[in-house]
């Protein structure tokens, strides 16, 4: 008996075999870069700048795909936590600025982790909303780890309060664009009018998963800066 569903190449359900299949595969992704990083001299910079580029051309090139048909406002920016974070991860390696950095650390490890969890996507590998979904998520968590775990980052409560100012500024400018959009970004509630890009915990999966406290930024944003986070 197969682990996946019938319909697997056309629809993705959250922890299926598919889904248990993709992040083993992310992971190992994830695993075998940090490793080759790990082996390369420290002074080594060719690997942290091949990386960077990657990524961000990976979130331009995503960003121009989305936005391929039309430009919708509600929808069109790349202001959720993981559509700024798609961008800072690549900076963040190619700079190496602490306040990207420290930023990168908080949001990647408790909240675009969250996608490899209880990730909020309906398409399959058959269409390539399914590939940019997790290669995305992959990048961002992934740069995270190899900066830990390669570039021996180290964050320090300096760092936390360069992430809460960040993320403070982060919700001081995204939640009146809510407003005067009728967008979501950030996952406010304030408005839900529109389509969503794959993060967003609109399916019925995601309201069940997530109760209306947590899906508050605020709450979120608190959680994801507390140090046992």
């Amino acid at each position: 008996m197969s682990i996946f569903a019938d319909d697997a190449w056309s629809t993705f359900v959250p922890y299926s075999g598919l889904h248990f299949f993709t992040v083993c595969a992310c992971a190992l992704l994830i695993a075998a870069f940090v490793a080759i990083g790990r082996r390369l001299p420290a002074h080594d910079v060719a690997m942290r700048w091949a990386l960077g580029v990657f990524g961000l051309g990976f979130w331009l090139s995503y960003n121009i795909w989305w936005n391929r048909n039309d430009f919708d406002a509600a929808s069109g920016f790349p202001l959720h936590i993981c559509g700024l974070s798609g961008a800072i991860a690549p900076l963040t390696l190619l700079t190496l600025d602490r306040w990207l950095r420290a930023t990168l650390y908080f949001w990647a490890f408790a909240l675009a982790s969250q996608a490899f969890i209880q990730p909020a996507l309906a398409a399959g590998p058959a269409t390539p909303l399914f590939w940019w979904f997790w290669a995305q998520h992959t990048i961002i968590l992934g740069y995270a780890i190899f900066d830990v775990t390669v570039l021996s980052f180290r964050p320090g409560w300096q760092d936390l309060r360069r992430a809460f100012i960040v993320s403070a500024i982060y919700l001081c400018v995204v939640m009146p664009l809510d407003i005067h959009f009728g967008a979501d970004y950030a996952f406010s509630a304030i408005c839900r009018r529109t389509k969503s890009r794959p993060s967003s915990p609109r399916s019925a999966f995601g309201r069940r998963a997530l109760s209306s406290w947590s899906r508050s930024p605020p709450w979120l944003l608190w959680l994801s800066h507390c140090p046992g986070s």
